[in-house]
C-alpha cells in the first residue's frame, strides 16, 4: 500500500520526542504506532538523533528504525536550534541531557509539547509552561483514538518492559 505524503505541520503543533520515549517504541518494535499517531508532528532534534546514534553504536540495532524513519521523512527533523532556543537550551543543560534540553527548548513555542518519561524534564516543562506526555500517555491515547486495541497496547507495554522500560503500570487497559 502506498503511503500518502503528509504536509509538514506547523511547528506550533509539534511533539518533540526525547531519546528514551523513542527508544521505548523502537525497542518494542512499535515505532510504527508513533508514526501513525504523530507522523511529521513528531519532531526529532539533532541532539536526540545523536543520542539515538550512540545507542545504535552501543548495540541497540533496533534504534536504527528511528534514524531510518527520520531519513525517510516519516518522523520530522526539528533542525538546528534558533538563537532563542539555544539560550533556553544552555540553561537547561545544567539539569538535563542534551536531548531532553533540546526538546524542552524547542517545545516552548505555543502549542508545542515534549514526549518524555524523565522526571527532571517533566519538571522543567512544568516550570516553563510546556505541555508534556510520555510513553504511558501515548499508549493510552492511541487506544482512545482507535489506533490500537487495549490488548495491543498491553502487548506493546509488555514488550517495552521486557526491553527494560520501568513502567509505573502493568497494563494500559487498566487505565481505560
Amino acid at each position: 500500500m502506498a503511503m500518502r505524503t503528509r504536509p509538514v505541520p506547523e511547528r506550533a503543533h509539534a511533539v518533540f520526542f526525547d531519546t528514551v520515549t523513542l527508544s521505548n517504541f523502537a525497542l518494542s518494535q512499535s515505532l510504527d504506532l508513533l508514526i501513525r499517531r504523530y507522523g511529521l508532528r513528531a519532531q526529532i532534534t539533532p541532539e536526540v538523533l545523536d543520542e539515538v546514534l550512540d545507542g545504535i553504536v552501543a548495540g541497540y540495532a533496533e534504534l536504527r528504525e528511528v534514524e531510518d524513519a527520520v531519513n525517510a521523512g516519516k518522523l520530522g527533523s526539528a533542525g538546528v536550534l534558533s538563537t532563542e532556543e539555544r539560550d533556553t537550551y544552555r540553561g537547561l543543560l545544567r539539569v538535563l541531557s542534551p536531548g531532553e534540553a533540546s526538546c524542552v527548548s524547542c517545545a516552548r513555542i505555543p502549542g508545542g509539547m515534549v514526549a518524555t518519561d524523565d522526571m527532571a524534564a517533566r519538571e522543567c516543562c512544568a516550570s516553563l509552561g510546556v505541555g508534556f506526555t510520555g510513553t504511558i500517555g501515548i499508549l493510552k491515547a492511541s487506544v482512545v483514538d482507535g489506533l490500537a486495541s487495549p490488548q495491543e497496547a498491553d502487548d506493546i507495554l509488555q514488550a517495552m518492559i521486557d526491553a527494560g522500560y520501568f513502567s509505573p503500570v502493568s497494563r494500559i487497559s487498566s487505565l481505560l
